[in-house]
């Protein structure tokens, strides 16, 4: 079995995945052999066998390819027209959907939530503006504070921080 990859290009690349395997094979070319169809699988794993190909051969034989989203990378640049490439994939083309562990709960209700997700105050109940604004529960409006996972992400996030900052101090030095 083998992963393939599509990639629909237009200001978006919006990824999606397929485990093709011998029976995905034999509904496409239902006149090869076994041994015809492991060749065209290990001729996609080592490159000599084109993905485009076989995702092309697919649509002519009317075999419907179930292409599961994996990710969209938006980016900037903007770049006309509409394109869709396929590749071969592997273990790290497939994206875990699940929810990140909250890094942020409510001192006084049951919230938990990501950094993003919270509220900011920018001045307390009396009118006087924070130095930084202060992020508070959407719920109920009271403070929050790190989880445990919070914890080790902001320690996580000091240590880059710092290994930045070192990189810095040195190019300094050295000019």
């Amino acid at each position: 079995m083998v992963t393939l990859v599509k990639h629909e290009w237009h200001s978006v690349d919006s990824q999606f995945a397929f485990e093709l395997d011998i029976d995905t094979l034999r509904d496409i070319y239902p006149d090869k052999e076994d041994d015809e169809l492991e060749v065209i699988l290990q001729g996609l794993e080592d490159g000599t066998y084109d993905v485009e190909d076989v995702v092309n051969d697919a649509f002519e034989n009317d075999v419907e390819i179930e292409w599961e989203r994996q990710y969209d990378d938006w980016w900037t640049d903007r770049k006309g027209g509409y394109e869709i490439t396929y590749e071969l994939g592997d273990e790290s083309s497939w994206v875990d959907n699940t929810p990140p562990e909250p890094t942020h709960k409510c001192t006084k209700c049951k919230w938990k939530g990501q950094s993003y997700d919270a509220d900011y105050q920018w001045e307390d109940s009396e009118g006087n503006s924070y130095d930084k604004p202060k992020k508070v529960c959407p719920m109920c409006e009271s403070d929050t504070e790190l989880t445990e996972h919070g914890k080790v992400e902001e320690e996580a996030q000091k240590k880059r921080m710092a290994e930045i900052d070192a990189m810095f101090e040195d190019d300094d030095n050295a000019t």
